[in-house]
């Protein structure tokens, strides 16, 4: 009998330990469920958890990345269809002043990003955390924490006013896209005798892109990405290729030259630059991320390699085609000749996956609070496929009015560039230093901050003016 009770005791006793156990981690579960959930929604009513140990994954699982890892990876996040609207850009400064500018705003944009992981880390330093914050947290609590009570009343809604400036950009990404893939497929359409009006070439783009963000898997997503990124490379080797073939005299090309137009060129260079918003993330993944700042560190050596090729590809595009060059180089590379035509279905295809990754940050973002506010949903799997495709729409709807990439890149790049790369990063450094900064300091965020505003608003209007003028 007494070991029939010991048994059962023992029994009860595995049992209360298992239920303890399941206990245990249906509640890590949930705390995983929550940190997920405030993480990609950016939703708050109080500071989150920070989730991610650096040097890993949501999961807790290590995968810190080297030094030359976290260089490629942050190349990988800068190169893209910007670059190849260098051309476009420097046809709006000149010879001598495009590259001259060019400097001169990737030097901001660098300094504003070590400032970004200046404030991050600041964060840390004052509360003991696991991974550094998101964008938009970095400057809610910056803002937040500083002995300006000015300051302090800013950072009420900060991180929402990021946020919403992040979601412009994702989807003012998606928009070139559209317009670059429907362009490029056009010109392979027309090559081959089929020659049709760019409206009807962005409604058959529309199709297969339109599937591909339905799905929105980025397991199966990924793979494709790293080819992508390869391809992006091979596009920006053949456009130097073709603009060194017959050089015409470099001085048939101005110096300087319509200064009228150095808002758009500044939209550009702030789009093809706009590393801002991937750098924290990079660097949470590092396994020595107090290098990433450094003389030689990661993000200076891969915005030196940035700045390189769309120097070089931006004064080769100008000087070789002049004022007619494209929003993309590969639309002034012959028509007829295959290596353009082939390279040009390569770009198309890496640009398309290119933009289901980008229209799924904003869903992301969105979606809960949709899910919220409406929900729940009877077919929520419907409710789902519907919000995205009004997304898809909606990228759509913004396509069709004009097809000049140049003109959208710009756009995208002082609507939303000038603020997040420039704006924000400012104001930290205001904010984390206040009441301690020298005047030297002081007038150069003070500048920075005059330029994101005159800059941002000048190339946004007069953006829009030319692209509602294409319209009319």
């Amino acid at each position: 009998m007494e070991m029939v009770e010991d048994r059962k005791k023992m029994h009860r006793q595995k049992k209360t330990e298992g239920m303890v156990t399941r206990k245990r981690m249906n509640g890590r579960t949930e705390r995983k469920r929550k940190v997920f959930f405030w993480n990609v929604t950016g939703l708050k009513n109080r500071r989150r958890p920070f989730l991610i140990v650096q040097g890993t994954d949501v999961t807790g699982q290590k995968h810190p990345n080297n030094y030359f890892i976290t260089i490629m990876h942050c190349i990988k996040g800068l190169i893209g269809t910007g670059i190849y609207a260098m051309g476009s850009a420097f046809s709006s400064s000149g010879m001598l002043l495009g590259p001259v500018s060019a400097v001169f705003v990737w030097f901001l944009s660098l300094h504003c990003q070590h400032i970004l992981i200046k404030a991050c880390v600041k964060i840390t330093d004052k509360e003991p955390v696991e991974v550094l914050p998101s964008f938009a947290e970095t400057v809610e609590y910056t803002m937040e924490d500083s002995s300006s009570n000015w300051i302090k009343k800013l950072s009420r809604g900060s991180g929402i006013v990021t946020d919403v400036f992040l979601l412009i950009a994702q989807y003012g990404y998606c928009v070139v896209y559209l317009v670059f893939v429907s362009r490029h497929i056009g010109e392979i359409a027309a090559a081959h005798g089929w020659e049709q009006n760019y409206r009807v070439i962005l409604v058959i783009v529309l199709i297969p892109m339109w599937i591909s963000a339905l799905l929105g898997n980025l397991k199966l997503l990924l793979p494709f990405s790293m080819i992508a990124n390869i391809v992006m490379w091979i596009g920006i080797v053949c456009i130097l290729y073709y603009s060194v073939q017959d050089l015409p005299d470099i001085s048939e090309r101005d110096l300087v030259s319509h200064a009228e137009r150095l808002p758009v060129f500044f939209g550009i260079i702030l789009f093809a630059f706009a590393g801002i918003t991937f750098i924290i993330p990079v660097r949470s993944e590092m396994k020595n991320p107090e290098s990433f700042t450094k003389l030689f560190g990661e993000l200076n050596m891969a915005m030196f390699v940035a700045l390189i090729f769309s120097v070089l590809v931006g004064i080769l595009a100008f000087w070789k085609w002049g004022d007619d060059v494209e929003g993309s180089a590969f639309l002034n590379l012959p028509q007829e000749d295959v290596l353009a035509q082939v390279t040009k279905i390569l770009i198309s295809i890496s640009v398309m996956f290119t933009y289901t990754l980008h229209m799924y940050v904003p869903f992301e973002i969105l979606y809960p609070r949709f899910n919220r506010r409406f929900g729940p949903f009877k077919y929520p799997v419907l409710a789902m496929y519907l919000y995205r495709s009004a997304a898809v729409l909606m990228t759509y709807a913004m396509a069709n009015i004009s097809s000049n990439i140049a003109l959208f890149i710009a756009l995208v790049g002082a609507g939303a560039g000038a603020v997040l790369n420039l704006l924000f990063p400012a104001l930290l450094d205001l904010a984390m230093g206040y009441g301690e900064l020298t005047v030297v300091v002081i007038i150069k965020d003070v500048f920075i901050i005059i330029l994101a505003f005159a800059g941002g608003i000048t190339g946004t209007v007069l953006s829009i003016i030319d692209i509602i003028n294409e319209f009319e």
